[in-house]
């Protein structure tokens, strides 16, 4: 995963007993808000699915069906901004 920008979120003690006990580590709970948040910036316009795709740390093939099974079209976005996802998409394809 790349460094960056680092965000916390706090969890109430009661709730963390709960996740733990549903089976939910911290990292990942960590992957699991980091995905939710790109795909909320996505939906809202603000990263392109490239980008979105990056900072969920999946590949666009997992990224794509993980935004379906959230009810979030792929497709949804300015077309100007198409030719950069496809140019994306095309390069993981290759190493992919």
């Amino acid at each position: 995963m790349l460094m960056g920008t680092q965000l916390e979120v706090p969890i109430p003690e009661g709730l963390r007993t709960t996740l733990e006990l549903a089976g939910y580590s911290t990292e990942a709970l960590s992957a699991e808000a980091q995905r939710a948040l790109a795909a909320v910036l996505y939906k809202r316009h603000i990263l392109t699915l490239a980008q979105a795709t990056e900072l969920a740390g999946m590949s666009m093939r997992e990224f794509i069906p993980f935004l379906a099974s959230l009810g979030i079209a792929t497709l949804d976005y300015p077309p100007d901004e198409l030719g950069h996802d496809l140019r994306s998409l095309e390069a993981q394809l290759r190493t992919g």
